[in-house]
């Protein structure tokens, strides 16, 4: 039987660690045995598991291992919660979160849920377009993520929208838009992006009439320096709405406001863990974001009027 929890938790191990060393500092075991329980593993199955690189990553095959011993990993933990057995560590639970719902809300929601349960979590932030391959790989157990469709072996459920308005800075109107906030205006003043896979910013030029990619931009790759940026006047930009009551000099520069629709997916395996997340994350947000859950259903992520 190839299905071996302790040989595909060696595998996660490693990819995790990143090197074979690291995996058997963590195990508590030699380097050798690690090896040893890779190549039984690989043997059994026919297959290659991991690529040697540095850091070891998984193969097509080594995905599919890394999501079982995840998934046996979670019904170990609750097996354990439930008869009240306590191990050297609390249970882990690895999750995906886009950076404007870890800047705004999200940590109220992991705040209660810890409150309430001994666990580890560890944050994975990541645009929430690609938070649903994160799922797919097995690095995580659940995300936030744009997408609505469920990710196989997932279920997926609707939270809501992060609502952003155009800001700037009161200096930056005085340089570039003292006549008013205008398609002119707005071609030659520079904006700020969180990097360059960003489009809401290009996505509201549209609206405006302007070209994006003939606009200047900064790069700013963090939510709340991303704000502040916009604040000391570097450029204008989309910022949530929750970030723009703690700046109340900020001037509005009208336009749509845009809406990003976000959704929780998460493994379907039953873990009383992951339920009470689930149910501390989507409580949170649905009291949180500025759409209504079920508004979430018919609304794509794109302007309003």
């Amino acid at each position: 039987m190839w299905t071996d929890p302790v040989a595909a938790w060696t595998v996660a191990a490693v990819v995790d660690a990143g090197t074979f060393d690291a995996a058997a500092r963590q195990l508590h075991v030699t380097p050798s045995a690690v090896s040893q329980r890779v190549k039984a593993l690989e043997q059994a199955l026919g297959q290659r598991l991991l690529v040697r690189s540095t850091p070891v990553r998984a193969t097509d095959a080594g995905e599919a291992v890394l999501r079982y011993a995840r998934r046996v990993a979670l019904l170990d933990q609750d097996v354990a919660t439930e008869l009240g057995l306590t191990g050297p560590r609390r249970p882990h639970l690895a999750v995906a979160v886009n950076a404007d719902s870890l800047a705004t809300w999200f940590l109220d929601a992991l705040a209660a849920f810890t409150a309430s349960h001994e666990v580890e979590v560890e944050l994975h932030r990541e645009d929430q377009s690609r938070t649903a391959g994160m799922l797919e790989d097995g690095t995580v157990v659940a995300a936030i993520t744009a997408q609505s469709d469920p990710v196989p072996g997932c279920r997926v459920e609707p939270l809501g929208a992060i609502e952003y308005r155009a800001m700037a800075a009161p200096s930056w109107v005085r340089r570039w838009a003292p006549d008013g906030v205008d398609a002119a205006a707005l071609r030659q003043a520079p904006r700020v992006d969180y990097d360059r896979t960003d489009t809401l910013q290009r996505d509201w030029l549209t609206t405006r009439d302007v070209d994006a990619d003939a606009t200047p931009r900064h790069l700013v790759p963090s939510s709340h320096d991303f704000t502040r940026a916009v604040a000391l006047g570097l450029g204008w930009g989309l910022v949530p709405r929750q970030h723009a009551r703690e700046h109340p000099l900020l001037v509005d520069l009208g336009g749509p406001t845009m809406r990003t629709v976000l959704w929780w997916q998460r493994w379907r395996t039953p873990s009383a863990l992951l339920d009470g997340l689930t149910d501390a994350v989507v409580g949170t947000a649905r009291s949180t974001l500025a759409l209504g859950y079920s508004d979430a259903l018919s609304t794509a992520s794109t302007p309003s009027p």
